[in-house]
């Protein structure tokens, strides 16, 4: 310290003579200044959706979630700062769009073995049957049926991330109404899947991102319907890494968890794929995603 101050003194010998004999015959300098640089990262996980559902008027897409992972127990749901709650979303029509909650519409059906025609255009909000969707006139024998398999109902978020995470989920507020209304969670099918890219254009998600599974279990086996949740918030995704591989965006760095949902057999009904024979009802829950630390 006392040499760093020397050089700040003027250059003539006869200055810096004087310093240095003073310098013997005191006690030793100390410095007059500290300074720390103290740098940390914390780890963090980012959830994107929607800001609502889309009959509500919802947009996408919003960082809806920002959690810190730091200081966090295992099993502990992580600090969100963000202090709103977000809502899954979709891609469709070469953008995002917000999930819709299912209040207001009915579900798509699907034409089945079919002899021609039959072809169904949705006009958004997709995954919902309403006057603005068509079918094509299509020519029936004794095989044709129907049902509503059209690609079951699916919705997404987005996660990007710094360090690894686990990602648990929970049902709550059952609704089964109508024919539906002998019908419980476990009537709700269920699948996670991971999509590392995906989109396209500007709204292609995933270039400079890597699989978040590697190191971890990745979709947890045996949750295959909401029953198997609706008990309390259930492990449905083990990470074993951080999303972000390079250098890049939040989209480009962020992965998708994909949910799909589907009418399943079990419960009293025992059913298989949809029947017009069961009539019609709604049957509905809410599912609750929340970023644990590993």
């Amino acid at each position: 310290m006392g040499t760093g101050f020397k050089s700040l003194i003027s250059t003539p010998v006869k200055a810096g003579a004087l310093l240095v004999a003073c310098t013997a015959l005191s006690a030793p300098a100390l410095g007059a200044a500290m300074d720390r640089p103290f740098i940390r990262v914390s780890s963090i996980v980012i959830v994107m959706g929607a800001n609502d559902f889309s009959n509500n008027g919802g947009d996408a897409v919003f960082a809806v979630d920002f959690n810190i992972l730091n200081n966090v127990p295992s099993g502990t749901a992580a600090p969100d700062i963000i202090g709103v709650d977000g809502v899954t979303m979709n891609y469709n029509t070469g953008r995002f769009n917000a999930s819709e909650n299912g209040s207001a519409s009915g579900y798509e059906f699907e034409i089945t073995d079919q002899v021609s025609g039959g072809a169904f255009t949705s006009v958004g909000p997709h995954q919902t049957l309403d006057e603005n969707d068509s079918y094509s006139a299509f020519e029936i024998d004794e095989t044709t049926g129907l049902d509503i398999n059209l690609g079951n109902r699916a919705s997404r978020f987005l996660v990007v991330s710094n360090a690894q995470f686990d990602i648990y989920a929970q049902s709550s507020d059952l609704v089964a109404t109508g024919d539906f209304s002998a019908l419980d969670y476990s009537n709700i099918g269920y699948r996670l899947r991971v999509q590392r890219t995906g989109g396209g254009g500007v709204w292609r998600w995933g270039q400079r991102a890597q699989n978040p599974t590697t190191g971890g279990t990745g979709i947890v086996g045996g949750v295959n319907d909401l029953g198997d949740m609706s008990s309390g918030f259930t492990k449905v995704f083990d990470g074993g890494r951080r999303t972000a591989a390079q250098r890049g965006t939040l989209l480009q760095q962020a992965v998708s968890f994909q949910s799909r949902y589907r009418l399943q057999g079990a419960g009293a009904l025992g059913l298989g794929n949809y029947d017009l024979s069961m009539g019609s009802g709604e049957l509905g829950a809410t599912v609750t995603y929340t970023v644990y630390t590993p």
